[in-house]
């Protein structure tokens, strides 16, 4: 990642930073102040994108950073390792909202109380809402699309689901309207499973980050059918490939003719060398090792 493109991404972080605190402000005060659960469940969903972004832009300071002597592969696992605790942060927001909606369900329920019904106006915040979100989600695929960045698919796969979350709060905050109050919180407890799927899909990611997790098997047979290819490889002996965030550390041992000389030898690895790394853009590093083919 060039210096540049480090910039236009931690200034997209920065416009949806100032836009969720604008986001959050809004449907928390017009949600407590109209009684609108499901407006208050989505503002929390919106605060917790606040300290989502927060995170982000932190740690895309340190992992963009150069290697070191204490890091020589780079910092790139420390946006790794945010994703994961995002992952975190999501699932405990999740599970307090299901919470609330519950409790709020059987209080409607049991409880012989009079339930106010949300403000109209709510109503209107929540379309307001849903308008923002769905530009949010565009603005961020464009830049994943363009940056392939896992933090940025993680902005765009947040508002993404904030857009079926808010539009499912219009949608309740509307039959409200028509004095069927209960679809507020059941509304408010369907915000808090597409909460909890969000944060279970990155948890699954982020730790395929940190683990060194192979890319698929489609990748992998590719890269062996290209090396394969090459003039003088006789045989892959062994192929390994595992991911450092969206890039790729290949080792590989490769067999070419016995009879060769050692620098023939080493002339044949070093162009599989070059050649996957210049095919494969997404490749940090291609480590070739050379055996006797008999």
């Amino acid at each position: 990642m060039t210096k540049n493109d480090r910039s236009k991404i931690l200034s997209a972080i920065y416009v949806g930073l100032i836009i969720n605190i604008l986001l959050t402000l809004i449907k928390l005060g017009f949600g407590i102040w109209g009684d609108a659960q499901s407006l208050i469940s989505d503002g929390i969903n919106s605060f917790s994108d606040i300290f989502m972004s927060l995170l982000i832009f932190f740690v895309l300071k340190v992992a963009t950073k150069k290697p070191d002597k204490d890091h020589p592969y780079g910092h790139q696992k420390f946006e790794g390792l945010a994703y994961f605790t995002i992952g975190i942060l999501f699932s405990f927001t999740a599970i307090y909202l299901g919470y609330r909606a519950v409790s709020s369900i059987i209080d409607y329920a049991l409880l012989d109380e009079v339930i106010v019904k949300p403000n109209i106006i709510t109503l209107y915040v929540s379309m307001l809402a849903l308008i923002i979100k769905i530009f949010l989600a565009y603005f961020y695929f464009k830049l994943n699309r363009k940056y392939k960045n896992p933090t940025l698919r993680a902005e765009y796969k947040n508002h993404f689901y904030d857009i079926f979350s808010t539009g499912l709060t219009v949608i309740v905050l509307t039959l409200s309207q028509f004095d069927l109050i209960i679809f507020d919180y059941i509304g408010s407890l369907v915000i808090s499973f597409f909460i909890l799927r969000l944060a279970i899909q990155i948890i699954i990611e982020a730790s395929s980050f940190l683990v060194d997790q192979a890319p698929n098997q489609d990748e992998i047979i590719d890269v062996e059918i290209f090396i394969k290819n090459i003039a003088g490889v006789l045989s892959i002996d062994d192929l390994r490939i595992r991911k450092h965030m969206t890039e790729r550390y290949v080792d590989v041992e490769i067999g070419v003719s016995e009879n060769l000389s050692l620098k023939e030898a080493h002339d044949i690895a070093e162009v599989v060398h070059q050649e996957v790394e210049k095919k494969y853009r997404e490749v940090i590093h291609c480590m070739v090792h050379v055996n006797p083919h008999k």
